[in-house]
């Protein structure tokens, strides 16, 4: 499971529930991550969040498109 990816996941849920500090943290922290297609998605749905940009939705659908995880996983730890 992406961190990345649930977090910004999270944050369009709710975005009470993820701060910009967690945010810009993961930002940095996916700067870091090793180049790939997955890793790329990953960085821009974080990077647009950080923006609070809500094109960060298309960017989490994109990383599901490019790594073929079932985002339901996800969606039941969003909802935790």
């Amino acid at each position: 499971m992406n961190k990345h990816i649930l977090l910004v996941m999270k944050w369009l849920a709710d975005a009470s529930s993820v701060s910009q500090k967690e945010l810009e943290k993961s930002r940095g922290e996916a700067n870091i991550a090793p180049d790939g297609a997955a890793h790329d998605r990953a960085h821009d749905a974080v990077f647009v969040a950080c923006d609070g940009d809500n094109d960060a939705a298309y960017w989490v659908d994109k990383y599901f498109e490019t790594t073929g995880e079932d985002k339901n996983e996800y969606i039941k730890e969003v909802n935790k």
